[in-house]
């Protein structure tokens, strides 16, 4: 397989068309550095992700493995003396720790699967401004049954993106549910009030800039210091003490399989501000006018005459 870039310039002498200059590059070569690169930095990844899981793993097994054996020294004491059982309180409390522990293996276990599996994207030209609506106007109300003012300027240019809609909505709801737990962390006192007026504001703006879609979510929650914003889009990263770590990662690979690019920017006890840039495809066709081209057969003759 080979990756060829063609351009076409117009060739001009005295404000009129002679002819065109064809370039033809060949690009194989960086195109597969650059799909080298990107599974090297997958590989890094995935690299990161399996310490991360394997740290994750370490407790809940040492938990499963402290508890086994104190039932297994119950059970030894209980035939080297006089045979009878432990209690069966005992042996149920015991087993109940390893069940639940059990359970979390299995779902960190099933979070390392999404983690991991590669993001199956369906993407089609869709209208990036009313897919925003509608993940804004499914999100707001819980936003508004904590008494928090939700602002939109969206784009109102119908501009269609090569997007998922799916995955669109899933990052979005993503990024939206992080804002209102740091809204809630912050105005715990009033959002928690169905009497008080809660200063706590999430803001989504889009505009449409050059050639890119540009998103930008905004909330006055409780913000991040700097090590924490540089890390936001690890796996396993955290500041729930429920969280998972891996919602905004799959937000990263979303965006990314977008070919898009996604920042944050947060100041501790101000507010966060996440920037969506999406590229906007090329559909229409940049052709040179046709009225151009060399009016008379006089100039004809010569163009003809010059490039013999």
């Amino acid at each position: 397989i080979r990756f060829i870039n063609i351009s076409v310039l117009p060739f001009l002498q005295m404000q009129e068309l002679k002819g065109y200059i064809i370039m033809v590059n060949d690009v194989t070569e960086k195109r597969n550095q650059e799909i080298l690169l990107h599974r090297m930095e997958s590989l890094a990844g995935l690299t990161n992700l399996a310490a991360s899981m394997a740290h994750e793993i370490k407790n809940p097994l040492g938990a499963i493995g402290i508890h086994v054996q104190l039932m297994q020294k119950a059970l030894q004491k209980a035939r080297g003396e006089n045979g009878k059982l432990p209690d069966k309180k005992f042996l149920e409390n015991h087993l109940e720790v390893v069940n639940e522990e059990i359970d979390s293996l299995n779902k960190k276990l099933m979070d390392f699967l999404m983690a991991v599996r590669p993001v199956n994207a369906r993407l089609e030209l869709l209208d990036v401004g009313k897919i925003l609506q509608d993940a804004l106007s499914f999100i707001s109300p819980e936003f508004q049954n904590n008494h928090i003012t939700v602002r939109k300027n969206i784009e109102k240019i119908n501009t269609k993106l090569l997007i998922d809609e799916k995955l669109f909505k899933e990052f979005f709801i993503n990024i939206a549910q992080n804002s209102l737990f740091a809204l809630k962390e912050k105005y715990s006192a009033c959002t928690a009030s169905s009497f008080s007026v809660c200063p706590g504001i999430f803001s989504v703006e889009s505009v449409l800039k050059n050639d890119s879609y540009i998103i930008t979510i905004f909330d006055n929650g409780s913000g991040m210091d700097e090590e924490t914003s540089n890390h936001i889009f690890e796996p396993y990263f955290t500041t729930k003490a429920s969280g998972t770590g891996l919602g905004m990662t799959m937000t990263y690979k979303i965006i990314k399989e977008f070919s898009g690019d996604i920042s944050v920017s947060s100041v501790k006890g101000e507010g966060t501000t996440f920037t969506i840039v999406l590229p906007v495809p090329q559909t229409n066709q940049k052709l040179l006018p046709k009225n151009t081209s060399i009016n008379n057969e006089q100039n004809h003759k010569e163009e003809k005459s010059e490039f013999n």
